[in-house]
């Protein structure tokens, strides 16, 4: 998760205009978008096996599981949902990527860090589980 954070504000920190001329940086975020959206994910996923909570049918579902466990707070959990909706697009190629609109959706990557803290406070509380 860390180094695809730290790429994506890389990548992001050179600005729209060069961000959608070069294809190289497009693939790039792309592909560590991909990964952090997923990490965020399979942590959910893994989390709530753990506590028994029936699996989800979607990525998305189980990041909103994971704010009604009280794992994560719920605004948070809604905004990594949005972002593994994207995870899925990127993956499966349902429509061709508009990547300005990648771009200008990149913000969702801070809340990995919040994300990230929520779960290690949460393991270390119930750690014995």
């Amino acid at each position: 998760m860390e180094r695809s954070l730290r790429t994506l504000r890389s990548l992001r920190a050179r600005g729209r205009d060069a961000f959608l001329s070069d294809e190289v940086v497009q693939d790039r975020a792309e592909r560590h978008a991909q990964l952090l959206a997923q990490a965020c994910a399979d942590i959910a996923l893994h989390i709530l096996a753990g506590t028994g909570t029936d699996a989800p049918e979607t990525y998305a579902e189980a990041l909103k599981a994971l704010a009604a466990a009280a794992v994560i707070p719920g605004p948070l959990g809604e905004g990594l949902a949005q972002a593994v909706r994207l995870r899925n697009i990127l993956v499966h190629g349902y429509l061709d990527i508009d990547h300005g609109r990648l771009f200008d959706e990149l913000d969702w990557i801070e809340n990995t860090e919040t994300f990230a803290a929520a779960v290690e406070h949460w393991l270390e509380q119930n750690g014995d589980r």
